[in-house]
C-alpha cells in the first residue's frame, strides 16, 4: 500500500512539472506573438508623456501657465507639468501659503497683474542694459579704429584695466555689469566693419545732393605698392567738410586714364554724379594730369599757376602780404 501510494504521488508531481513548463512556454509563445500586448505597452507609455492644459480656473490657486507649467504667482516657483491638477495646486497653497488660502479671485488676478508688469519692467531693463553693453562695444572700437591698435587689444589690455579701476573706485556689481560688454577679437572687428560701412554711406548720401571738390594724390606704401588717395571737401550745413574718400590700389599702371576709370567706378557704384564735382586738384605730376596728352598752352598754364603758388608760400612764410597785382 505505502509503494502504491509512492508511486501515485512521484506520478502526481511529474504532471505537475509538466504542466508548470507547458504554461512557461505558452506564456513565451504569447509574449513573442501576440502583438496586443506591444500596443498596450505603447499606448501606457505614450499616456504616461501625455501632458496636462492649463485651466483659467487654476488661478484661484494662485497659479498661471509658465510655458506648460504651473507657476505660483505668491511665492515663483515653477511646479511640473505633473502638478497641474486642482488637488495638487490647492495643496500647495493650503500647505506653502496659509494666509491666503481665503482669498477671492480677484486678488489673484490683482497678483497676476503684478507678475506680468514686473515681467515686462524686467525684459525692459534686460534690453536696456544689452542697448547700452552693445553701445560701449562700439565706442570702444571706434577708439581701437583711431588709434591703428590690435584688435586684441580690448579683450586683452582695456577690459581688465576697466573691471580694476571699477572694483577700486565702485564696487563688484558694477564691475560684474562692465563684464557683460563684448569686446573680443572678432566682436571688435565687426564692430569697425559696420562703423565703417555707416561713415561711407552717410559721406555718398551727403555727396549724391550737393556740389563737392576732389583732391588726389597717388603714393606708394611700403611695399611699393601704388595707392590712389582722394580727399573730398564739401559744403554741409554752416561749415565745410573734408573727408577721405577714397583709399585704393592701383593695381596694373599709375597713368592718368587709369586713375580716372577707378574713380569713375567708385561714382557709378555709388551713384554719384561727375555733375556735382566743381573742381580737382592735384600734385601736377605726369601721373595725375596726364602731361604726355597736354597740349603746350595747357602746360604753359600749368607752370605758370605752380609758380604762382610757389610765390604765395615763400611770401607767407616771410611774413609779408602779397596781392595778385605783385604776383603779375
Amino acid at each position: 500500500m505505502e509503494r502504491w501510494l509512492k508511486g501515485v504521488k512521484r506520478v502526481a508531481t511529474t504532471s505537475s512539472n509538466d504542466a508548470e513548463c507547458s504554461k512557461a512556454v505558452r506564456a513565451e509563445n504569447i509574449a513573442i506573438t501576440d502583438p496586443e500586448d506591444d500596443a498596450t505597452t505603447s499606448s501606457s507609455a505614450v499616456s504616461k508623456t501625455k501632458k496636462r492644459k492649463y485651466d483659467e480656473s487654476y488661478i484661484s490657486f494662485g497659479f498661471v501657465d509658465s510655458n506648460g507649467s504651473p507657476l505660483c504667482m505668491l511665492c515663483s516657483k515653477l511646479l511640473p507639468n505633473s502638478s497641474m491638477v486642482p488637488a495638487k495646486l490647492r495643496r500647495h497653497l493650503e500647505t506653502v501659503h496659509p494666509e491666503s488660502k481665503d482669498k477671492n479671485k480677484e486678488f489673484f488676478g490683482r497678483k497676476k497683474d503684478q507678475l506680468l508688469e514686473s515681467r515686462k519692467n524686467m525684459m525692459h531693463v534686460t534690453q536696456t542694459i544689452n542697448e547700452k553693453a552693445t553701445e560701449a562695444s562700439y565706442l570702444v572700437s571706434y577708439r581701437i579704429a583711431q588709434a591703428g591698435e590690435a584688435h586684441t587689444i580690448a579683450e586683452n589690455l582695456i577690459r581688465p584695466c576697466v573691471l580694476d579701476i571699477t572694483k577700486c573706485m565702485l564696487d563688484e556689481k558694477s564691475a560684474k555689469h562692465l563684464s557683460t560688454v563684448p569686446l573680443s577679437n572678432d566682436t571688435v572687428s565687426r564692430r569697425i566693419h559696420d562703423l565703417a560701412s555707416y561713415v561711407k554711406q552717410e559721406l555718398v548720401t551727403r555727396l549724391q545732393k550737393t556740389r563737392f571738390a576732389l583732391q588726389m594724390d597717388e603714393s606708394t606704401d611700403v611695399a611699393g605698392l601704388a595707392i590712389l588717395l582722394v580727399i573730398v571737401r564739401y559744403p554741409y550745413k554752416n561749415s565745410f567738410e573734408e573727408d577721405m574718400l577714397m583709399c585704393s590700389p592701383l593695381l596694373t599702371n599709375t597713368t592718368g586714364e587709369e586713375i580716372f576709370n577707378k574713380i569713375n567706378i567708385f561714382f557709378e557704384e555709388n551713384n554719384i554724379s561727375w555733375n556735382n564735382c566743381i573742381d580737382i586738384c592735384t600734385d601736377g605730376a605726369k601721373a595725375m594730369t596726364d602731361a604726355e596728352n597736354m597740349t603746350p598752352e595747357d602746360i604753359q598754364v600749368l607752370d605758370s599757376a605752380i609758380q604762382i603758388l610757389s610765390l604765395f608760400k615763400e611770401e607767407i612764410g616771410s611774413e609779408k602780404n602779397v596781392t595778385i597785382a605783385e604776383v603779375q
